[in-house]
């Protein structure tokens, strides 16, 4: 039966429209219970279940049609033409065929809908507008320079106040400063307030000022609605020695926590007491020079001296050295910090995160920081650390699209931003996890232009070979030769061609691998040189490089693995054993599975599946990071990607 006659068979017999009366009532009952089911307090899920409902009552309708309607129809045609009886008709088989088809669709949409409404993980928090809070600095109206500090002082206070007893989400002063120094240059000539009010819509702001009286100070605070034009509060005046602001500050504190909590729960603070005026400053000169190591440092231990019982620059302390890679000192520090109150569960989950870190426990690690990540998900150091530890430390790239979409990139100018360079990075290494490899390229490409990192075009490499977009890796390579590094470039190819094994492409591999040798040796490039030896099966050439490599720095582990490869394919077996030897000593504490990681790239280079998957494990479990060079990204690993024991280390922290 041709596809017009059965078209013009459903129209006679009102198919079409008895089908539309289920479609209009089923859009009907979407649209009502979308706008009921606040004001009635139905569960939010209620919706995609009603949709779900509606799903797989089509086809039902539809069969049920047919049975009711149809059916009698067709068994009369059946009785007059004896060619076809106990055959079923044409129109019947095109009817059923077409119920097939909607069936597949209605489970495709079924699966779909209930993935996205119902299996998401990660929790993340969706504030309302009634919930943000914004801080401004209070006034200095002393008419002295000395007392600036004490207005950022007093937003401080109040912040950590509300934050810490989950009053509301704090919109700080400092974070309004930050999104202004990162505004386009169109943007710059927009104040504190219009940020404040336009960009992140509060629904409360506090502000104050301060007067100087002789030899104390008055404060005069009141909490306003999100468009400051309206004081819903007005506290009475305080006055302390001028010698000692925090007394008034405290007491400020307490008047607008005294104010926000009367809906809300008992009061903690960050700090179980104010701590010390100068102990403070320091703390606050410290954040001011966060890029200048040397004195950052300086100042946090100033700060910890005049103050020993200062928990936050103690804690500061502890992540500077982790940062810096030296994980004894910061462990020893961490230990070293008493929580001033048991019931700080801000403290005790700071000192939680930092432990977990120096113990290489990621689940711990991705635990602790959201619930950090629940007091300023709007902060962008805290939100790009959430994006990188979802998708570096516990593989889940699927929870990187809400924290990321957390903030808005749009008029931000990311060239001038640290963090926001690394949020699209991590963004672009989820997006390249979850195949969503036309994503990676806009996301970066702009970006290259102006910070020629070679970091951040590795996943454009990877997306374009990932996507077999080899034309647009030919354009994207031939330009950054004409503005890039030898060694850059020399790099960049050596990385193109893991990536061409990744995908088994071993003449495109090859290609790349042989055009680092085009390009002039020296010290600083034979790294690169003997990789690209070493993944060509160029055993006597990586054999030869990796000796001299050896030689100038014997404590390069990572060396000894491809070294030991190197001897046992040239069938030096007793050279390869004695490189082994080496790492035996090389396990120390916070090595955090690197050691491991190699021994299990030798045991796959040699085919000994069985160690290699049994490193991979201790790896992991030891805090090794999902890298774009590493596990599923590592050549050594291409035939183990779909073994059910690499999976399961890929999702050992989930």
């Amino acid at each position: 039966m041709k596809l017009n006659s059965f078209i013009k068979e459903c129209s006679e017999k009102e198919v079409f429209k008895m089908l539309s009366i289920y479609i209009v009532s089923s859009w009907v009952l979407i649209q009502v219970l979308s706008v009921i089911w606040q004001p009635l307090a139905i569960p939010a899920k209620s919706i995609p279940i009603l949709i779900i409902i509606l799903l797989i009552g089509l086809p039902i309708y539809i069969y049920i049609l047919w049975r009711v309607r149809l059916a009698p129809y067709e068994k009369e045609k059946d009785l007059t033409n004896s060619s076809v009886k106990g055959k079923g008709s044409k129109f019947q088989k095109m009817y059923f065929s077409f119920l097939s088809v909607i069936i597949i669709l209605v489970i495709t949409s079924v699966s779909l809908i209930a993935n996205n409404a119902f299996y998401r993980i990660i929790e993340l928090p969706e504030l309302q507008a009634s919930s943000k809070i914004g801080i401004l600095n209070f006034g200095n109206n002393t008419g002295k320079s000395d007392f600036d500090i004490v207005g950022k002082m007093s937003a401080d206070w109040i912040s950590h106040g509300i934050t810490e007893n989950k009053l509301g989400q704090v919109i700080s002063p400092e974070l309004v400063s930050d999104y202004i120094s990162i505004l386009k240059a169109s943007e710059k000539s927009i104040d504190n307030q219009s940020v404040l009010k336009e960009y992140f819509k509060p629904s409360k702001v506090i502000t104050g000022n301060f007067y100087l009286s002789g030899t104390e100070l008055l404060f005069q605070s009141s909490i306003t609605d999100g468009d400051i034009d309206k004081t819903l509060i007005s506290f009475k005046p305080i006055k302390c020695d001028a010698s000692d602001p925090l007394a008034c500050i405290e007491a400020i504190k307490q008047m607008v926590l005294g104010y926000l909590i009367s809906e809300e729960k008992g009061q903690f603070t960050l700090e179980q007491s104010p701590p010390k005026y100068k102990a403070y400053s320091y703390l606050l000169d410290a954040n001011t020079n966060y890029s200048n190591n040397e004195l950052y440092l300086e100042l946090l231990n100033k700060a910890i001296l005049e103050d020993s019982n200062y928990f936050e620059p103690k804690v500061m302390r502890v992540g500077y050295y982790y940062n810096y890679g030296e994980y004894a000192k910061s462990d020893s520090l961490r230990r070293l910090i008493i929580p001033n109150s048991k019931t700080n569960k801000r403290q005790l989950n700071l000192l939680n995160h930092y432990g977990a870190l120096l113990g290489g426990n990621s689940r711990q690690i991705y635990s602790t920081l959201k619930k950090e990540y629940n007091y300023s998900p709007y902060d962008l150091q805290t939100n790009a650390t959430a994006m990188t530890v979802a998708v570096q430390f516990v593989n889940r790239p699927i929870d990187v699209d809400s924290i990321f979409a957390k903030i808005s990139m749009d008029k931000m100018d990311i060239a001038n931003c640290t963090f926001c360079q690394f949020r699209s990075y991590i963004q672009a290494l989820a997006n390249l996890e979850l195949k969503k490899y036309d994503e990676v390229v806009p996301l970066l490409i702009d970006l290259v232009t102006e910070k020629n990192e070679l970091y951040l075009k590795r996943p454009i490499m990877a997306a374009y070979i990932r996507s077999d977009n080899l034309i647009g890796l030919e354009d994207f390579l031939k330009k950054q030769e004409i503005a890039t590094s030898e060694e850059d470039i020399m790099a960049s190819y050596l990385f193109v061609g893991k990536e061409f094994l990744l995908k088994n492409n071993l003449e495109k591999s090859a290609y790349y691998f042989s055009k680092i040798d085009t390009l002039e040796s020296t010290a600083e490039k034979i790294e690169i040189f003997a990789e690209a030896a070493y993944f060509l099966k160029d055993y006597k050439t990586s054999e030869k490089l990796y000796k001299t490599i050896f030689d100038s720095n014997p404590e390069d582990y990572k060396v000894w693995s491809k070294l030991a490869t190197s001897f046992f394919k040239n069938g030096k077996l007793e050279e390869s054993k004695k490189m082994l030897d080496l790492f035996v000593d090389k396990k120390r504490e916070f090595q955090y599975g690197r050691v491991d990681y190699c021994l299990a790239q030798f045991y796959a280079s040699i085919n000994d599946s069985k160690n290699a998957l049994k490193y991979l494990l201790i790896s992991i479990a030891d805090g090794n990071l999902f890298l774009i060079t590493n596990f599923q990204n590592d050549p050594h690993f291409t035939e183990y990607v779909n073994m059910p024991e690499f999976r399961d280390i890929m999702s050992y922290w989930h």
